[in-house]
């Protein structure tokens, strides 16, 4: 058995953003609740006008400067409903999408999203017309149910989520991310990756996770050092945005160690997420080599490194060193230390992990206190 959520529509190509107030209309909203990034505020702009010249409303709200809290969705949602908004429009990266998500959420299910993220309250109702618009490609945010929120109160980065949070639109336009820095660009591409990679893995892959992960790694693979190293190329980064976007769908498999480790500690290190995933990734593939060799094994095919008449354990080893090759050729993080000012408290850490993560029981090697404390060990 399994389940797969896809969005409604999806645009990809370049300046399909002039798409965004026809499609709008057509659902016949009339005032968008519009998250953006500060970062591309002339791509919001031209948006807006785009909107105006629709006759469509629009409340900017621009308040997602981090990973989202519970503080900025809150927020989001009294502006929501203090404006009358009827529909919700993201453009910018994961932490955008993700609060955009929740806040569209709230405003028809009300509450806190504390009760959504710490305390179990349940989606009743169907949230407002949600259109996402990445700015990155890494997150896939615009392709999954869930939202990633940090707790202002006990410090935790928590997911929530909820079939009817998925993007209802999904507008690809790989003209919006020329401007993204490289080191962004680079983090992403690795949390990307590491969607692709794990959800292959995962214990709940389904050929349809199977199939959507392993052309994302393949397009990540030919693509992230160009759009690194060629930030105009709008052939890399439509690859790189194609190979998120996939990465997002194949995530519904769930999430391995990398994963696991690589959330709640971005939070207690202050590691952007897609650093960390770079971090933990190579390690989290050594440690379920036992378990699944011959999957990695077709990870090689995907990224490239598979030789005949190799065992599938050794093509599975060239999927590892490829993976840290691509690491090392776009200058992507690599180790723990730098971010971490204090002896580590090992009990804590794994405490933090499992209150976050541990509930997590599709990694291929089983989720133990000693499995948590040597991905940490390979991480530093």
């Amino acid at each position: 058995m399994f389940e797969i959520v896809n969005n409604r529509q999806v645009l990809f190509g370049e300046n399909q953003i002039e798409q965004v107030p026809q499609l709008i209309k057509w659902y016949g909203c009339k005032k968008v609740f519009f998250a953006y990034s500060r970062s591309v505020k002339g791509a919001y702009e031209h948006i807006a006008q785009l909107l105006k010249q629709a006759g469509i409303a629009h409340v900017g709200y621009d308040k997602v400067t981090s990973e989202p809290d519970l503080h900025m969705i809150n927020t989001g949602r009294d502006i929501f409903v203090e404006q009358g908004c009827d529909c919700t429009l993201a453009l910018g990266g994961g932490s955008v999408m993700d609060a955009a998500k929740a806040i569209g959420m709230l405003a028809k299910n009300g509450g806190m999203i504390e009760q959504y993220q710490m305390e179990g309250r349940q989606v009743t109702q169907v949230p407002p017309l949600f259109v996402a618009i990445p700015t990155t490609s890494g997150t896939g945010a615009e392709a999954t149910k869930t939202s990633v929120v940090l707790n202002n109160y006990n410090g935790l980065k928590k997911s929530l989520y909820h079939t009817t949070m998925i993007a209802d639109i999904v507008v690809l336009d790989p003209t919006l991310t020329v401007s993204c820095p490289k080191a962004v660009t680079a983090a992403c591409g690795m949390d990307a990756l590491s969607h692709a990679i794990e959800s292959y893995v995962s214990k709940n892959a389904s050929p349809l996770t199977e199939m959507y992960g392993l052309k994302a790694m393949e397009l990540i693979n030919q693509s992230i050092k160009l759009a690194c190293d060629e930030p105009n190329n709008l052939k890399a980064r439509g690859d790189m945005m194609l190979g998120s976007y996939l990465g997002g769908l194949a995530i519904t498999a769930g999430i391995g160690i990398a994963h696991i480790m690589a959330q709640p500690l971005g939070a207690m290190y202050k590691i952007p997420h897609g650093d960390a995933c770079s971090i933990f990734l190579p390690g989290a593939m050594e440690l379920n080599l036992d378990y699944a060799a011959e999957k990695y094994a077709k990870i090689a095919q995907a990224l490239g490194v598979y030789e005949e008449g190799k065992s599938a354990r050794e093509n599975a080893q060239n999927a590892i060193e490829r993976v840290k090759q691509i690491r090392e050729e776009i200058g992507a993080p690599t180790h723990l230390a730098p971010y971490i000012k204090e002896t580590p408290n090992m009990q804590h850490i794994v405490e933090t992990v499992k209150k976050t993560t541990g509930h997590i029981t599709c990694n291929p090697a089983p989720l133990t206190e000693q499995l948590m404390l040597d991905a940490f060990d390979k991480a530093l």
